[in-house]
């Protein structure tokens, strides 16, 4: 009998126990390869923002707003290309249940702005011309079936009116940056203030952000620094920051999430460890009578150990194998799941190669682990010991 079968009728003795652990194998390396892929999107988010953008925000809070004149301020120094207002609408979209991104931006500085925001040319003409144009992300579009020329109405949540606000679809945006979510609205910041000043609807004055761009021979931190120089003595303080650091700041308000999604990690590999670790010393207890006779017959101490070792890492490998598969067909899926954090999209949900390749390398470990002390002991086992023991 080949080595192959008699691990696989070793397995077979105890079919329930060996698909449960195999079982386990799957779900703890699915759960790796997702919360490391989570913090990998992360990151991605945040280091592939433009390195010439820089936000300013209230230094109370980023639910302060700041008032509209600062933005010529901001304007007339020295380095500053262009200055476009940011504000977050909070509208729902038919129930609170639907929830997505909306932003209020001055289209024209945005469009230039942002030039990861690709969209076609007869969209850019009627998001500048009509003001209560809107554009929308294409996994937006997607997800909830807006088209071209669509109405969406929105119910003002920050800025309530007695009637839904209608935006309509000017056209929907794809993005060449893990940092610009595809999921979001985007509409003309002059539509929300006309309609406050008008008295058709109620809501906080002023914007919540500043997007800077700086000219290609300015200096970022010396106009941040600038920036809050200028406003220092109010009326309201200022807090100007890198977009990479302004993005990194919702992870940070969201708790210290790779921290907390490591020690998440760590626990569900030990639980892996013990839960194979523990399969494989019932079933090496199980096996002591049967490595005698294997003995008995001829086979030496390594194959004896080969077998249990093999048995280990059939059930490690075979199990990571599959949640590795299940990990890498499922990131579409996980896309849709995942939502947009404000400021930083997890839409992007990718898996690195390197996270699949850390993955097999740490079930292949587990399964060393698991199959090391039994196999040591079968090594060692003699004969007479083996056979005395009760099956």
């Amino acid at each position: 009998m080949s080595l192959r079968r008699l691990v696989f009728r070793n397995l077979m003795r105890h079919p329930v126990r060996s698909s449960m652990t195999g079982l386990a194998a799957v779900v703890a390396t699915y759960l790796l390869i997702f919360l490391r892929s989570m913090l990998t999107t992360l990151d991605d988010a945040v280091q592939a923002v433009a390195t010439n953008r820089i936000v300013t925000q209230s230094a109370v809070s980023l639910f302060v707003n700041l008032p509209l004149s600062y933005k010529n301020k901001i304007e007339r120094i020295e380095g500053v290309e262009s200055v476009t207002r940011y504000q977050w609408f909070g509208g729902v979209y038919r129930d609170p249940s639907n929830f997505f991104a909306q932003f209020a931006v001055d289209p024209p500085v945005f469009l230039e702005q942002y030039d990861e925001c690709v969209i076609s040319e007869d969209a850019r003409t009627t998001f500048l011309s009509d003001r209560r144009a809107c554009i929308v992300g294409r996994d937006l579009a997607d997800k909830f079936g807006f088209k071209v020329g669509q109405t969406i109405p929105l119910l003002g949540t920050i800025f309530a009116r007695d009637e839904a606000w209608e935006f309509t679809v000017a056209g929907i945006y794809s993005s060449t940056r893990a940092n610009f979510a595809e999921n979001e609205l985007f509409f003309n910041f002059e539509y929300l203030r006309e309609t406050l000043e008008a008295g058709e609807a109620r809501g906080p004055e002023g914007v919540g952000v500043f997007v800077v761009k700086i000219a290609d021979d300015g200096d970022p931190t010396a106009i941040g620094v600038e920036i809050d120089s200028l406003f220092s003595g109010g009326p309201q303080r200022t807090r100007t920051q890198s977009e990479s650091a302004f993005q990194a700041g919702f992870v940070t308000m969201l708790g210290n999430i790779p921290s907390f999604l490591g020690w998440i990690g760590g626990a569900i590999l030990f639980a892996l460890v013990l839960t194979l670790v523990n399969a494989m010393l019932i079933s090496g207890e199980e096996r002591m009578r049967d490595v005698g006779l294997l003995k008995a017959l001829g086979f030496g101490n390594y194959t004896c150990a080969l077998v249990l070792l093999s048995e280990s890492m059939a059930l490690s490998l075979g199990g990571g194998l599959m949640g590795i598969l299940l990990a890498a067909f499922s990131v579409s899926g996980t896309k849709e799941v995942l939502g947009g954090l404000r400021g930083v999209s997890l839409s992007g949900y990718n898996i690195r190669d390197e996270t699949l390749i850390a993955a097999f390398l740490v079930v292949l470990a587990v399964g060393l682990v698991g199959g090391i002390m039994p196999a040591l002991r079968a090594s060692r086992l003699r004969v007479s010991e083996a056979l005395v023991q009760e099956k």
